[in-house]
């Protein structure tokens, strides 16, 4: 059975606090008013057409963890962009909050960490998926469609919610065309497969050596990854 890999991104509230002046702040938490949270969450599987939105506004709060909880719960993967600094440590203590619980291990792809190995001038989603030409992310009002947001704006909740399936649907271009040069990639095939994206036809392109070791390289025709394959002793 083929891995379910899930692309996930997550939008959050800012923080509310009182201040002194505009710059040069150490804020206080006795400061705080509000510490934000997620307020929406976009999601999809790996090569599937339907985009999930899960919000805030729509379904709650509530709703909203326990769904994207589920599905990580189903995942064999999670693709995100800078995921591993923001986006599921946002979520795993918004799990804990709400009481949801400890989702199982699952294997984190995060792709911002592989675009910064690539020497570009910028490594934001917003200038990577052009210089891909992959597509780009959703132009908005910038921070005043977080502020309409909160205040229950239903048309810029519409705004922000095509912004995040946006998102996701970029990551996953993204994703699939950076795959590839993801050098550490995790095994998600079956036997026999491309443990990148599962394709069943590997083609060998001679061999890598180690001290002891000649090994096997293998390259799928279907994403182009690269893995091992047989490995042989030197002796």
């Amino acid at each position: 059975m083929s891995s379910k890999s899930l692309i996930l991104d997550i939008e959050t509230a800012p923080i509310k606090a009182y201040v002194w002046r505009l710059f040069d702040q150490n804020v206080g938490l006795n400061q705080i008013i509000d510490n934000g949270g997620v307020i929406c969450v976009g999601a999809k599987w790996l090569g599937d057409k339907e985009t999930m939105l899960f919000s805030d506004w729509d379904q709650g709060h509530e709703t909203m963890l326990e769904s994207i909880h589920e599905l990580i719960s189903y995942a064999d993967a999670i693709v995100t962009y800078n995921g591993d600094r923001f986006d599921l440590p946002k979520l795993y203590g918004e799990f804990l909050l709400a009481g949801l619980g400890a989702t199982p291990p699952v294997t984190s792809i995060d792709v911002y960490k592989a675009v910064k190995k690539l020497g570009f001038i910028s490594n934001k989603l917003a200038f990577i998926g052009p210089l891909m030409a992959v597509g780009a992310k959703m132009k908005h009002e910038g921070f005043e469609l977080w502020t309409k947001v909160i205040d229950g704006d239903t048309k810029a909740q519409n705004r922000m919610a095509r912004y995040c399936i946006q998102d996701v649907k970029l990551l996953e271009k993204v994703y699939t065309k950076l795959k590839p040069f993801i050098r550490n990639h995790p095994f998600l095939g079956d036997r026999g497969a491309c443990g990148a994206c599962d394709g069943k036809v590997l083609h060998s392109r001679g061999y890598r050596r180690t001290k002891a070791f000649k090994i096997q390289r293998l390259q799928c025709v279907t994403c182009g990854s690269w893995q091992d394959g047989k490995r042989e002793k030197v002796t």
